[in-house]
């Protein structure tokens, strides 16, 4: 009952779904719970579901000259797709950084949803290019910022990440290595120290 009430409360943010859209969206939900370590899709594989987080975090990355390189991480309320293609495998891994409860759905699935909801055609539309704008954003700002630029707008925008993801994942979703982000974090100690004198 728990889990329905919080599924219910995140499909809710979702604009401009009505109350008894959103009832019968939750009670056809499936909601899975996965153990931390435990890997959804794999380079190679062909993805075939998506996501919501309702309780934990999930890691997106890759495998470039043998090591693993973040890419995304994914917390409550936050949808994720598969980043490749339809049909096209999957460059990408998705592992649960912690015991995780999820919603899965699936084309079928997705298919049944809009056929009893035709409405939901503009809201999936609307969330793709919501999720396709704060990515290009995301990426300009990575692209234009300093190392110490990036640390800082993680603290500002997903502090919650450093408590729950360990350091060389944060280090390298920042495009760096973890003593490079324990000298810039020493760093930022430093100046608020300074300026809190």
């Amino acid at each position: 009952m728990y889990l329905k009430a919080k599924i219910k409360t995140l499909i809710s943010n979702f604009k401009p779904l009505t109350k008894e859209e959103v009832d019968l969206i939750v009670e056809r939900t499936v909601v899975k719970e996965f153990k931390k370590g435990e890997i959804l899709l794999r380079e190679g594989q062909i993805p075939t579901k998506c996501y919501m987080v309702v309780e934990g975090c999930i890691r997106e990355y890759l495998i470039k000259n043998g090591d693993e390189k973040s890419t995304a991480f994914y917390t409550e309320s936050e949808t994720f797709t598969p980043p490749s293609q339809k049909g096209k495998p999957s460059n990408h891994y998705w592992e649960c950084v912690e015991d995780s409860v999820l919603t899965v759905s699936t084309k079928g699935y997705e298919e049944e949803l809009r056929a009893l909801l035709p409405r939901l055609n503009d809201v999936f539309q609307q969330i793709a290019i919501d999720k396709i704008n704060f990515a290009k954003e995301e990426l300009s700002q990575f692209i234009s910022s300093t190392p110490e630029e990036r640390y800082l707008n993680l603290l500002e925008k997903k502090s919650h990440l450093l408590a729950r993801v360990p350091q060389h994942q944060i280090a390298s979703y920042l495009g760096m290595k973890p003593q490079s982000l324990s000298r810039i974090r020493k760093r930022v100690i430093e100046k608020e120290k300074n300026l809190a004198k």
